[in-house]
């Protein structure tokens, strides 16, 4: 954009990582957890080559219209910025910051000079469709341990322990020490639950017990009409 080269360019590329120091450990456990955003800054100077040159100042407009949202596609346009036989470039990449100093102007009210100072982050594509989808964790089977309430903890709801086990074909009971595969819940979100249990009104068949007449006579009072007072 500018009639020289750009002027103190850096570089930055970093990750997170979470440390973790423990009683009598010389080293702390540390654990990657995510890369950062690369980003890289310079500055341009924009300068007129005589006292009527409207360069500067529409290649500065650009740079402005550069960092504002696009109406089409709802966010800044997608850019490539490169140095010389681009051992350094980026190929996609935004304009987060723009900061201008500003001269002079020439004799007849002309923008004169301007610096800028430039900062970039580089665009990545992310795509919902395109990510890979990992697994959550991999649990242990301790005693008393059964699919639907591993999923009541996992995922806060127990319904999802069908569609656990059949993922365990072989393992449809969790003895002790049993290796369980717990997906993340966007693997399983559309799978379909089927229920196993036995019909409520059904459960005691055609025998007459106390506890088939309560369970019938709580079925008949829930299906009947009732008038809800309302506070005005």
């Amino acid at each position: 954009m500018g009639q020289f080269p750009a002027q103190d360019v850096s570089e930055n590329e970093s990750n997170k990582w979470a440390t973790h120091s423990a009683l009598n450990r010389q080293n702390p456990v540390i654990q990657f957890l995510s890369g950062d955003t690369d980003t890289l800054s310079f500055q341009a100077k924009l300068r007129a080559r005589d006292a009527v040159d409207p360069i500067p100042r529409i290649n500065l407009a650009k740079l402005k219209e550069w960092r504002k949202i696009d109406s089409k596609s709802k966010r800044p346009p997608v850019l490539s910025f490169w140095i010389g036989d681009q051992h350094l470039s980026v190929s996609s990449c935004f304009i987060s910051s723009l900061a201008s100093s500003y001269e002079q102007p020439t004799t007849f009210g002309q923008l004169r000079e301007v610096n800028v100072t430039i900062s970039l982050i580089k665009y990545s594509p992310y795509s919902l469709e395109a990510s890979p989808l990992g697994e959550t964790r991999y649990h242990r089977a301790r005693v008393h341990d059964y699919y639907e309430m591993l999923c009541y903890h996992e995922y806060g709801d127990p319904t999802r322990g069908d569609v656990i086990r059949k993922r365990h074909p072989t393992k449809l009971t969790l003895p002790l020490a049993t290796v369980v595969k717990l997906p993340a819940i966007e693997v399983i979100r559309k799978d379909v639950v089927e229920p196993k249990s036995i019909v409520l009104t059904t459960a005691y068949g055609k025998r007459d017990t106390p506890q088939r007449r309560a369970r019938k006579d709580i079925f008949d009072r829930r299906n009947r009409t009732y008038v809800s007072n309302v506070l005005v």
